[in-house]
């Protein structure tokens, strides 16, 4: 595994702090969903962004500009995927810390870098959901093959990259998170027995 560097906007110890969370809960969420009612919270910017956005086709949404360069749309076409994105972040739930996930939506960890930018946009999504109020909108995304498009778009602003890879890590594996001076996007999910992790990395190409 390579050594963390440095995240854009937040520390190398806390890059790897917040991704050996993502790791550790993403078998759990993948396939159970986060519940803010069950675990007695209240909603965050996941779920007040994304239910009405993901109802529909996001090819009939009207997608205004995005504050600040974030994303706002997911396209693959090889796969069959176009979903909104909303942001997913860290919450406190009494002693423990622990990622959102959109419900029905891709969600752009907040601590990764912003389409088109130098750094590694990490999406993640739902293989599968046992909640049909969830939608799983990494269920194709073993479809992927290297060669292939994935277009995030931010507002009106389109960006295109190009898979370079495709592999299944173990769920501790961290060095897909890493960045460096490139422009990468890393989707995320686990595999369809959720065991493991599929991991599908592009490179900015316009």
């Amino acid at each position: 595994m390579a050594a963390s560097k440095q995240a854009p906007g937040g520390s190398t110890h806390r890059s790897t702090v917040i991704a050996s969370l993502l790791v550790a809960a993403a078998g759990v969420v993948t396939y159970f969903g986060y519940q803010p009612a069950q675990a007695g919270l209240t909603d965050g910017p996941a779920h007040t962004e994304t239910v009405t956005l993901a109802a529909e086709s996001p090819a009939q949404e009207e997608f205004t500009a995005s504050p600040r360069g974030l994303p706002t749309r997911l396209r693959i076409e090889s796969a069959g995927i176009d979903t909104s994105v909303a942001e997913v972040g860290i919450i406190q739930d009494g002693s423990q810390a622990r990622w959102q996930t959109a419900w029905r939506s891709a969600g752009h960890h907040i601590d990764s870098s912003r389409p088109g930018n130098p750094g590694n946009v990490v999406l993640t999504g739902h293989v599968s959901v046992s909640n049909a109020a969830n939608v799983p909108v990494f269920a194709n995304l073993d479809l992927v093959t290297v060669g292939d498009l994935i277009e995030v778009f931010s507002g009106t602003a389109r960006h295109v990259y190009q898979v370079e890879e495709v592999e299944v890590v173990g769920p501790d594996e961290i060095g897909v998170l890493e960045n460096d001076h490139r422009s990468l996007v890393t989707l995320i999910t686990c595999t369809r027995d959720l065991e493991h992790r599929l991991v599908v990395v592009g490179a900015l190409v316009s």
